[in-house]
């Protein structure tokens, strides 16, 4: 008689894949009950008219009582995935998802997260309607998204089948890039049915979010594969990346996959693909930009011994070249001279928004009333940036450093030097820290995601009555950016400090 004895390890294994399981249940149910909330608070003294354009939207009596339950679900579980995030990477940080059913469970339930909220309506931001009017725009005889403001759309019949889902005609000239603007044209052209060209819209953003999580195993598979794993967690675990993508279909899940892309091909040592793919990430939306000093300095220091300079000169030149002209096709339908990119200037000139500089302007007005501290704010925060990034590219020397490298410019820039604040805005950092996620980083991507979740429900909180805009981005500004940039500083500070420390001894 034989007997099967099983492994040693296999109640260790079940017990694993048991909380993998609980932690994405739980999660399940705080994402409806999130979800949830956003929409109370979205109703909860919704009420705007607009005579001149004979439009109404309303919700019920702002109720101060009903808010303060309201947000305290939205808070009680947020923070509570946060927890739940944080617990499943610290699972897979002690090798605890290494069997196939955890790690299988552990990839498989943020899949169900996207698909359960890709059918619900966007409550905290509109966004993905202006796609929409800019997407009409493109389509109507004489209107241009580059020339016409989104809220124009208004007076069309297209306008006023906006406002029933939460639209309301705010948004000016379109600050995407041309690819972009080609898919919100392509969509609204397929349909004009809202919940159709809704869940195009959404549909688009998820694949691409889903996309991301693929290209960062990809990359972590050639540079550092023991953090494959890790790092995919990180991104698709995100409670931020799943409300902000899914939930509210941002674009910027798009430009970060080129961004991605570009870093894969990057590490293949395909410097022709990877400028040419880095190319469409700025025509997307234009903040890529940033990164190409440090992609062009690792190219130049790791060029491979096949190439002289003048090899890596031309395959540099030449996806620049192809870029360039897909740039061309791509804006040709709606170009118009330097007016196309009026939307981005008018963007980067936004007037008291949430930002470091609103925060730095407002201390020089304190120091020196009669001085014009915005634009002063602007120049200071503009030259550290710009000193920052020639430091951090300089110092990119193999393909791990242009990782880090290609995080702290995100980080920095959201940080430090972007001229407004959404929470979305944080997806660009985390998900290149996603690509490092350890130290200083690993830390980091808690705060600055957290702190975006924090503030998020507070532009309904000033829609319907409850808080001024100046209490709201004052708030938004201190929250997701002061403290998320104080801790950084604190942080690296530490980080150096035991860095050498640890050299010394």
């Amino acid at each position: 008689m034989t007997t099967i004895t099983a492994p040693p390890d296999s109640a260790e294994v079940r017990r694993k894949t048991l909380l993998v399981l609980l932690i994405g249940i739980a999660s399940s149910i705080l994402y409806l009950l999130v979800y949830f909330a956003q929409r109370a608070i979205y109703l909860n003294g919704l009420s705007r008219s607009d005579s001149d354009n004979g439009i109404a939207l309303r919700g019920i009596s702002a109720d101060q009582t009903r808010l303060l339950w309201e947000s305290a679900s939205y808070y009680g579980g947020t923070v509570a995935l946060f927890a739940l995030y944080f617990w499943l990477l610290r699972l897979c940080r002690r090798g605890q998802l290494r069997s196939r059913p955890a790690r299988t469970l552990a990839l498989l339930f943020p899949l169900l997260f996207n698909l359960g909220l890709l059918f619900g309506q966007p409550y905290i931001s509109i966004d993905v309607f202006s796609y929409m009017a800019h997407g009409y725009l493109g389509i109507t005889p004489g209107n241009n998204p580059y020339i016409n403001a989104a809220r124009e759309v208004i007076n069309f019949p297209f306008g006023r089948q906006l406002v029933p889902w939460g639209w309301w005609p705010v948004h000016g000239i379109s600050p995407y890039g041309p690819l972009w603007l080609q898919f919100e044209v392509a969509i609204v052209r397929f349909t004009q049915h809202i919940p159709s060209a809704l869940l195009l819209f959404k549909s688009l953003v998820v694949a691409s979010s889903l996309l991301c999580a693929v290209l960062i195993w990809c990359i972590l598979s050639r540079v550092r594969p023991q953090d494959r794993l890790l790092g995919t967690l990180v991104y698709l675990w995100n409670p931020m990346i799943v409300i902000e993508f899914a939930a509210e279909g941002h674009n910027d899940a798009l430009m970060i996959v080129f961004v991605l892309l570009s870093l894969l091909l990057a590490v293949q040592a395909r410097p022709t693909a990877s400028m040419v793919t880095l190319v469409l990430s700025v025509l997307t939306k234009y903040l890529p930009l940033i990164f190409l000093p440090a992609q062009v300095i690792y190219f130049w220091r790791t060029r491979s011994p096949r190439w002289n300079w003048t090899g890596l000169v031309l395959r540099l030149l030449l996806g620049l070249v192809i870029g360039l002209g897909l740039a061309i096709l791509l804006y040709q339908p709606f170009w118009v001279g330097v007016e196309t990119f009026r939307g981005v200037q008018q963007a980067s000139q936004a007037q008291f928004a949430a930002s470091t500089r609103m925060l730095l302007s407002g201390y020089l007005q304190y120091l020196h009333p009669q001085a014009e501290p915005a634009q002063l704010a602007t120049q200071i925060l503009r030259g550290i940036f710009s000193i920052y990034l020639l430091i951090a590219s300089l110092g990119v020397r193999d393909r791990q450093s242009l990782l880090k490298t290609f995080a702290n410019i995100a980080l920095v820039y959201l940080l430090v030097a972007s001229p407004e604040y959404w929470p979305w805005y944080a997806s660009t950092p985390l998900a290149l820290m996603a690509l490092s996620p350890h130290g200083t980083f690993y830390w980091m991507l808690f705060v600055l995601t957290f702190c975006s979740r924090l503030v998020a429900p507070l532009e309904l909180m000033m829609s319907n009555g409850f808080m001024t805009k100046e209490v709201k981005e004052w708030n938004s500004a201190l929250v997701a950016l002061a403290l998320p940039l104080l801790i950084f500083l604190v942080l690296s500070t530490w980080s150096t400090v035991s860095s050498r420390w640890n050299t010394r001894n």
